[in-house]
């Protein structure tokens, strides 16, 4: 992909802002690329059909296929996580979007409180089923968020881009004793941290939650050693999309352990390490 599409057009005082996850999903399916299949996995090992574990042997067999999710569905999945970390108050209400405010604000959405400290980061235990994890960091890159994608080893406070927190110990705790980081951290963002949780599929009874498969069924997210349960977020219906935020080219947007990957470069990176080629 060459052509970026700007928000704010490049000038000679000013780099112009974007979004990849934008190049990525929402401008194509304005384009009518929504039904291209650009995301798979493998079979779930516990089916669901409307928020509830499957046990008719029937049913099981018919659900228990590969997972491939169209352009559409990815960018609906991912959005709507956004709009759950909004809400959990890790962007600021007044960020920056193509359209405006962050747009949700839901309390019950999540633990958590507005945060002054920074960009959070996101850390995604390896134990998350892959299609929880891709649509985790497009979540992320869609509205800001710093993602860690660093092995344990390389993430540590020698380094500038180390992982934060700016709640205190308990993320840093969580997080070492999972193994995802082996060094104490610096004051400046919060630590995300998206994990499996022994929960059960949320029953879709209430009528404010959706009928809708979250894709985050056994994820957590723990934020100030607070933790939610995804598939129940997920399926929230008072809980808005998130819009992308603007982003200038050089942002940092991904850690791995080759080093810092820009928003420029990580259009590419997205393409390549997270989607299914198409």
């Amino acid at each position: 992909m060459t052509d970026l599409h700007y928000f704010a057009k490049p000038t000679d005082a000013s780099p112009g802002t974007f979004n990849p996850v934008f190049e990525l999903l929402d401008h194509p399916v304005a384009m009518g690329e929504s039904d291209a299949v650009i995301l798979t996995g493998p079979a779930p090992q516990r089916p669901v059909l409307d928020g509830r574990e499957v046990s008719d042997p029937r049913l099981v067999k018919a659900l228990s296929q590969p997972i491939e999710l169209t352009r559409a569905e990815v960018l609906d999945r991912s959005a709507k996580l956004g709009g759950i970390l909004r809400a959990m108050g890790l962007v600021a209400d007044d960020a920056d979007s193509t359209s405006g405010p962050g747009t949700a604000t839901d309390p019950d959405a999540g633990p958590g409180t507005a945060r002054d400290e920074g960009p959070a980061t996101l850390i995604i235990d390896e134990a998350v089923p892959p299609i929880a994890r891709a649509l985790s960091i497009l979540a992320a890159v869609r509205i800001g968020l710093l993602v860690d994608m660093r092995s344990a080893h390389n993430r540590g406070s020698t380094t500038s881009a180390v992982v934060p927190t700016g709640a205190g110990m308990a993320e840093a705790e969580i997080a070492s004793e999972a193994g995802l980081i082996d060094a104490e951290p610096q004051e400046s963002g919060p630590i995300v941290l998206l994990h499996p949780i022994d929960a059960a599929p949320t029953n879709s009874g209430r009528a404010s939650v959706k009928v809708v498969r979250s894709r985050f069924e056994g994820v957590g997210i723990t934020v100030a050693g607070e933790t939610a349960n995804l598939d129940q977020a997920m399926r929230d219906s008072r809980v808005e999309s998130a819009e992308v935020t603007p982003l200038t080219p050089d942002a940092a947007v991904i850690l791995d352990d080759s080093g810092t990957i820009d928003a420029t470069s990580s259009v590419e990176w997205l393409q390549d390490t997270v989607l299914t080629k198409e």
